[in-house]
């Protein structure tokens, strides 16, 4: 930062910072309400550490230390990643045109730091695979029951299971991007970083039908997975991808699958597993999973103990009668 610029100087400006933590949270719309709370948890509390530490409007170095600040107070790792990634969304929020010349010279300074507010490093990323035997005790939970929110939270298993879809594609996934291609169906979904539904992945005809079955005796015309509020007011809204995992989460628990480093996600590779198995080819599964890099891809050579002992087929989702 050019050291013309003083940091007293713009500590001399008052900002009121709860009013644009309530402006910023006005304009979070299509999120659910856990993830609002979430947001406006981590932003009140850097607002309290300023607050605290008598900092009017802080400058890079100040958020830094925050950061360091959490690591004193013990926070998770896990939990210092959110609070970084909510301040980056709110410093860019900020970034936009306000009628307040203060805080806009506050900005303009701001943004002259260069600021970069980076992740803490989580280390090693892994998650395990379900095994055999918690795939059947996790759909066993559901498969004989017949209430629409017993079908639906089905359906979202079977998708991670057998499409090795994530939970946020499973969220975006409408009625019209199942699609028949000869004697096949594709499923269109929408990928991270992408605005169009240009990937598929196969689905088995079987799993077609019971989507089929389940849309058509609830009526539901656009997003899959709705709250049935939501469709019996004729809101168009999904559901978000936090609330689908934490339906998955409930399930698994309640399947008693207790391991910590299984997940709504680990379904997903329980998919990538079966695939690779079966084909035994890298890249056939690279395309499957969707990876931009292979070498993402390179877990699936090294399966779990439990399938290396036999030969494993690609699993199609049981018929289940609607």
């Amino acid at each position: 930062m050019n050291d013309l610029i003083a940091k007293q100087n713009i500590q001399d400006f008052k900002i009121d910072w709860n009013y644009y933590l309530k402006t910023f949270l006005i304009t979070q719309s299509g999120l659910s309400q856990r993830t609002i709370r979430g947001y406006k948890t981590a932003i009140t509390k850097f607002i309290v550490y300023l607050q605290d530490n008598e900092i009017n409007a802080p400058m890079p170095d100040d958020i830094h230390e925050y950061q360091g600040y959490l690591k004193e107070k013990h926070f998770s790792i896990f939990t210092i990643n959110l609070y970084m990634i909510v301040l980056k969304k709110f410093f860019a929020y900020l970034q936009q045109p306000y009628k307040d010349q203060k805080m806009k010279v506050y900005k303009d300074i701001f943004k002259m730091a260069a600021p970069e507010i980076k992740k803490p490093a989580r280390g090693c990323h892994y998650r395990e695979n379900p095994t055999r035997e918690a795939v059947k005790a996790l759909r066993g939970t559901l498969i004989n029951l017949t209430r629409q929110i017993d079908q639906r939270d089905l359906l979202m298993i079977d998708l991670g299971l057998y499409c090795g879809c994530r939970v946020n594609e499973i969220a975006n996934i409408k009625t019209t991007d199942i699609v028949k291609d000869g004697e096949t169906y594709k499923l269109y979904l929408l990928r991270k970083r992408q605005t169009a539904k240009i990937a598929f992945v196969y689905i088995d005809p079987g799993l077609v039908s019971r989507i089929r079955g389940y849309t058509y005796e609830h009526g539901i015309k656009n997003y899959i997975f709705q709250d049935l509020s939501h469709v019996q007011a004729g809101k168009k809204a999904h559901l978000c991808s936090s609330t689908i995992s934490s339906i998955i989460t409930k399930h698994l628990k309640k399947a008693e699958i207790k391991k910590d480093r299984i997940t709504a996600h680990s379904l997903r590779h329980h998919a990538g597993t079966m695939y690779y198995q079966k084909t035994k080819d890298i890249y056939a599964t690279q395309q499957f999973m969707g990876h931009s890099d292979s070498k993402t891809t390179e877990i699936y050579m090294h399966v779990d103990k439990n399938y290396e002992a036999a030969e494993v087929a690609l699993e199609v989702a049981p018929e289940v009668e609607i």
